[in-house]
């Protein structure tokens, strides 16, 4: 090549290659410091969109995370807060079957017992009023799933779990498709008399089993007498000759066995059957239906109803005929957003009603009585306080029915609120972190730097840069060269 002193091309050369040396050097420097392979867009642009979407969702699943544990300590508290409650209820009992012994006791021990369950339904009502969550109460019912409107077929409405698309409202639809039942037995030929001298039978229900004798020429009212002086031994009652089970569904069962004697069903005349051998029986039905299109899980009157959108405890009135019947749910309860987008599905509406003692039991219900007359038995565990309807003076054997149903109400509430905590929060615990710790290795090798790969990069920069400056000082003596030929 020839020898040129104004265009310096040499010197150029070295200079550009110097240029692209040093911002090599610089970005591998920068790499280093910062530990990121990317630290513009222009490093990666396509890198840079992805890593930050994940970014994005990484920070989503460390809130959800914090939310989740937030959630299961709430949960924990009011969980905690019932089982003092159960504590409570449990030994109420205790002072109810205690005042029942009156045969072991006397008027001042009863008494006692009274003041007992007076202390302990006030603390009932004070852990109600006071179970706290930071300044949230749990268990006043302020924290529960209103329910705004229903039809007047149907009882109470324990809606736990609920969805909600935004609105302020939502209207369900329950559909029955088959109606609960009583056990009946005969219903087609009811109780006419008897014959060949005394008659024994062995009634069986959902309660026991009893052994009872029908004297000769006993009618139809004294049969409902001795049928309904051991309804509390059978869970069977009688009215005008036939027999019931007290409550409704598939649990609910009447068997009759003539042991000794002979029975007379029918309405007189031909029509009459002589029954003196063999087991009659009939079963209950369970209320069987959907609710906005899901099949719920059927128990006598009440529906337990498990969907992606809602969980509830339903309890239909005896009254309830097959059709729709509706109910409105306003959107209140606990909300907790559980991961890191707004889907419906990303958040669980959870409702926790009052446990205070007017709360606590269930609506007084009546059965047949001795002679025919109606007995009410339930009600709410206020109704046990000094001269309340079912105190221990006036009414022991009621209280314990009361309290059997308020203790079945918490033992339901603990359990879902349990298997909530367990089953809900703690796998969404376990599956958030499972994704974090993914998200996380994904998004650090696409924007993290490999610091062994780069360390080797920086060096060989360091090199190219280094000997760029030996080639740009030869480079720049090549001028000084030519000068010798004009010597």
């Amino acid at each position: 090549m020839g020898l040129r002193i104004n265009s310096g091309a040499a010197v150029q050369t070295a200079l550009r290659t110097l240029r692209e040396s040093d911002r090599e050097l610089t970005k591998s420097l920068e790499r280093l410091s910062t530990g990121l392979r990317i630290n513009s867009a222009s490093d990666d642009p396509s890198g840079l969109v992805i890593s930050e979407q994940l970014r994005n969702q990484i920070s989503g699943i460390r809130q959800a995370i914090d939310n989740s544990e937030t959630a299961t300590n709430l949960v924990s508290t009011a969980e905690s807060a019932l089982g003092e409650v159960h504590s409570l209820l449990l030994g109420l009992r205790e002072s109810v079957l205690y005042a029942l012994n009156s045969g072991g006791n006397d008027d001042d021990q009863v008494d006692a017992e009274q003041d007992a369950i007076d202390n302990a339904i006030r603390s009932i009502d004070r852990i109600a009023q006071t179970t706290k969550f930071g300044t949230r109460a749990l268990l006043d019912g302020s924290s529960g799933l209103s329910v705004l409107s229903q039809a007047a077929t149907i009882g109470n409405i324990d809606v736990q779990n609920i969805t909600f698309a935004g609105q302020s409202q939502q209207q369900y639809t329950i559909g029955i498709t088959a109606v609960a039942s009583q056990a009946v037995l005969f219903s087609g030929a009811s109780f006419a008399g008897t014959s060949g001298g005394s008659t024994t039978i062995r009634l069986t229900g959902s309660e026991g089993t009893q052994d009872i004798s029908i004297a000769s020429g006993f009618g139809v009212a004294s049969f409902d007498d001795a049928i309904n002086i051991y309804t509390a031994d059978t869970g069977v009652y009688a009215s005008t000759g036939v027999l019931y089970s007290v409550g409704y569904g598939t649990d609910e069962t009447i068997s009759v066995e003539v042991t000794a004697g002979t029975v007379i069903l029918g309405a007189g005349g031909a029509a009459n059957i002589a029954v003196s051998s063999g087991i009659q029986t009939d079963d209950g039905e369970d209320v069987a239906g959907y609710v906005n299109g899901v099949t719920f899980s059927g128990d006598g009157l009440e529906a337990r109803v498990v969907s992606d959108v809602m969980t509830a405890n339903i309890t239909m009135l005896s009254t309830i005929t097959a059709g729709t019947h509706t109910f409105t749910v306003k959107n209140d309860g606990l909300v907790f957003q559980l991961n890191g987008d707004g889907g419906v599905h990303s958040r669980e509406q959870l409702g926790i009603s009052s446990v205070h003692s007017s709360n606590l039991g269930s609506d007084t219900r009546s059965v047949n009585g001795i002679a025919g007359s109606t007995v009410t038995v339930g009600g709410y565990l206020s109704t046990l306080v000094s001269g309340g309807t079912n105190d221990l003076s006036t009414n022991a054997s009621n209280a314990l029915t009361v309290l059997d149903d308020a203790i079945a109400e918490i033992s339901d509430r603990r359990a879902h609120l349990g298997a909530f905590q367990n089953q809900t929060l703690e796998t969404n615990l376990n599956s958030l972190g499972i994704a974090l710790e993914e998200l996380t290795k994904a998004e650090s090798t696409i924007r993290d730097v490999d610091f062994a790969a780069e360390t080797a990069n920086f060096v060989n920069k360091q090199v190219l840069f280094q000997s760029s400056l030996s080639v740009l000082s030869q480079a720049s003596a090549i001028p000084q060269g030519v000068l010798g030929l004009l010597a």
